[in-house]
């Protein structure tokens, strides 16, 4: 099973790294290998004909190259230039080494970088605008919030609204008062 990684996160951002740096390093020793094949006087192993090859020689050594990557290591096929991320499987397969290829789309990304920066941009200007509007919500509310302002400007009006404020208080204490004799059973 392909490993899958959403787009822009760190996890893939590693992979991805990762894999490019496995591949390259594979590259680099396959070039190597094919220069010192085409110096070496003796022909590859392709080059020698099938029926004078024993029936029991099997796949030619160094076919494969392996790299260590996270989670297991790369593994290019020289014949083919097949890349696979090799890995052991869980318990319940009993530990058995997997290889899934690594498709040519996700070895050569540019492309989605790009979106990625672009779908990253897409999200700053979202918190932007939610933060703008968080902004506006909060100092809605801390306006909604504030006490009126003490005193109208007008004294007479100041003095009348004192007066009803202390009648109100007396009022509430009476009832208050009422409901306590009631309760013992005074009343």
């Amino acid at each position: 099973m392909p490993l899958t990684f959403r787009s822009g996160s760190p996890d893939a951002r590693r992979w991805r790294d990762a894999v490019l740096a496995s591949v390259l390093l594979v590259a680099s020793l396959f070039g190597a290998s094919v220069v010192a094949r085409a110096e070496s006087p003796t022909p590859p192993a392709a080059a020698v004909p099938s029926d004078k090859v024993p029936p029991d020689a099997g796949p030619r050594a160094g076919r494969y190259t392996m790299v260590p990557a996270e989670g297991g290591f790369v593994r290019l096929d020289t014949e083919t230039g097949a890349v696979s991320h090799c890995r052991r499987g869980d318990a319940v397969s009993g530990g058995v080494w997997q290889c899934a290829a690594i498709p040519e789309a996700v070895i050569a990304k540019p492309q989605a970088e790009e979106k990625g920066a672009d779908d990253n941009a897409v999200l700053r200007r979202e918190v932007a605008d939610l933060r703008a509007r968080i902004k506006a919500i909060e100092r809605r509310t801390a306006m909604a919030a504030a006490p009126p302002a003490s005193g109208s400007g007008d004294p007479e009006l100041d003095r009348a609204m004192n007066f009803s404020e202390e009648l109100m208080r007396r009022f509430f204490g009476l009832v208050r008062e009422l409901k306590q004799d009631a309760d013992q059973g005074r009343i």
